[in-house]
């Protein structure tokens, strides 16, 4: 995973950069040209009121599912997948530095795989599990995303733009596995070995988070060419997750309390003309690991069987590697 810090480093500098090249001018008063504009100023949109990306690529995503007492660790499930993903936007410029921004993404398909670890005895070191299934049968159900966002220029000249934005964003994701082997601690030290009939039901587990957000984003102009970047913080509110042990008849329900969040993403796109551009891009997204309360129930009788605060946990973090096509109107 890549390291939130570099890319904090990163995205500051771009920013920065954006910020400065554009109040230079103001501060020195440089005295206009008496020679027509250059020719790559064509490509820096002044009158755009509308930008819609449609952009495609891979996902490489993670979520973990936690059972805590105390300080120690129970339990974790770790879910991992390679998945293609879809993703769009529309900005709105709406007049007074002012603009709107709906985006989403929706992914699929690819592979997966889910890991169960359980701690009888609580040590600290993940290695001296006690209990462990794998399972490579394992897909997702589904994956989407939905955000809007209000911004507000802080700066815009002609080849650079810095705005800050606020807004909303919800994730939901599920994921299924089916068979696998295990190694349980019955007798003694792992000394149970076997495996699941393929295909049998194992775990669904479905994380919803809603997020609130704040952050910074910018571009600059070189010609043809344009960089951009994109620096958010959050907190997730009312976030919850549900996992079915289908072989157990367990239901477990989580609700987590406000965890922070955070996004950063860099991209590079290329003029094709006035009104499109070729890009590439890059983003990180992660939910923090959250707390809170879990409620245990028969899938069967529906009886409640431990209904506890701060036992349960959850994160969930991705990193999208896309391309695609960007329209000016």
């Amino acid at each position: 995973m890549p390291n939130p810090r570099a890319h904090r480093y990163i995205l500051a500098l771009l920013l920065a950069g954006a910020a400065s090249s554009a109040l230079a001018a103001d501060y020195w008063g440089e005295p206009p040209s008496p020679w027509p504009a250059p020719q790559s100023r064509q490509y820096a949109h002044e009158d755009e009121a509308m930008r819609v990306r449609v952009e495609a690529g891979m996902l490489f995503l993670r979520g973990d599912e936690y059972v805590f007492d105390g300080d120690s660790t129970l339990s974790q499930l770790i879910w991992e997948s390679k998945l293609p993903v879809l993703r769009g936007s529309i900005d709105v410029r709406v007049g007074g530095g002012f603009s709107v921004r709906a985006e989403g993404s929706l992914a699929g398909l690819g592979t997966s795989s889910m890991e169960d670890y359980d701690w009888f005895v609580p040590t600290g070191n993940f290695d001296a599990w006690t209990h462990r299934s794998q399972h490579s049968d394992t897909s997702v159900d589904h994956f989407y995303t939905g955000a809007f966002s209000l911004g507000y220029e802080l700066v815009r000249e002609p080849d650079a733009v810095v705005r800050a934005h606020a807004g909303l964003k919800y994730t939901d994701v599920q994921w299924s596995a089916y068979g696998g082997s295990y190694i349980y601690s019955v007798n003694g030290f792992r000394d149970t070995v076997g495996n699941f009939a393929d295909g049998t039901p194992a775990t669904t587990y479905r994380q919803q988070l809603p997020e609130i957000f704040l952050g910074v984003d910018g571009e600059q102009r070189y010609g043809k060419l344009r960089v951009g970047g994109l620096l958010r913080g959050g907190i997730t509110v009312f976030g919850q997750s549900r996992d079915n042990h289908w072989m157990r008849n367990l239901l477990v329900e989580d609700s987590f309390r406000v965890t922070p969040t955070f996004t950063a993403g860099l991209d590079m796109g290329y003029a094709l003309g006035r009104n499109a551009e070729l890009f590439v891009a890059a983003r990180y997204d992660q939910a923090f690991q959250m707390r809170g309360k879990a409620v245990y129930s028969n899938t069967n009788t529906g009886a409640v069987t431990i209904a506890q605060d701060d036992i349960a946990g959850a994160a969930l973090r991705g990193i999208e590697v896309t391309g695609g096509l960007m329209g000016r109107f």
